[in-house]
């Protein structure tokens, strides 16, 4: 007998369009959208890892509409390379002063961090070999000891198609009869 619990292979092109709640659409779209953006950030992440830029570059290869502590590691990173606030202003499309004033007290932080105090400098090592491992990995944010269900397996549409039953919806995808009346 399957239970929730069981891992079931379902092929969701082969599932009616009309079979997935706007529950599904939304939490596939969201997906979607975290998959393009960490496509974007671990091709950006190799970019740096490379270490081929020129002053700005990793200001200005930021790719569109990363979180603002993204933003503010790169122009720390730029400032401690040399990179100057005009230079980092002109990317970014803003005054050299508006820069500076915006980015400023986070880089005298960084620079006042310690062996103690800042786990980065504490394990450089560590953190290399994580950042290796992320650049060179085809899919680094997906663990390879992971148990959970994939996201096409654990949809709403699975429940939807069989009145919203999961371990019922398993056991068809399965090729399973959902119900005893089904099997005769």
């Amino acid at each position: 007998m399957i239970n929730e619990t069981d891992t079931v292979q379902v092929d969701p092109k082969q599932l009616p369009t009309d079979s997935f709640t706007d529950s599904d659409i939304a939490r596939i779209q969201l997906v979607h959208t975290i998959e393009t953006t960490a496509s974007r950030l671990g091709r950006y992440a190799q970019m740096v890892g490379e270490d081929l830029a020129r002053a700005g570059d990793y200001v200005r290869a930021l790719p569109y509409g990363v979180d603002d502590w993204v933003v503010k590691q790169a122009v720390i990173t730029e400032r401690v390379r040399g990179t100057s606030w005009e230079t980092i202003a002109e990317v970014l499309h803003m005054s050299a002063t508006d820069a500076e004033e915006k980015w400023g007290e986070a880089e005298a932080k960084w620079r006042r961090e310690s062996r103690v105090s800042d786990p980065y400098r504490k394990n450089p090592g560590g953190y290399v070999t994580s950042a290796d491992q992320y650049i060179t990995t085809d899919k680094p944010y997906q663990p390879s000891t992971s148990t959970r269900r994939p996201l096409s397996a654990s949809l709403d549409a699975a429940a939807h198609l069989t009145g919203r039953d999961v371990a019922a919806a398993d056991r068809t995808f399965a090729g399973t009869p959902a119900c005893a009346h089904c099997a005769s």
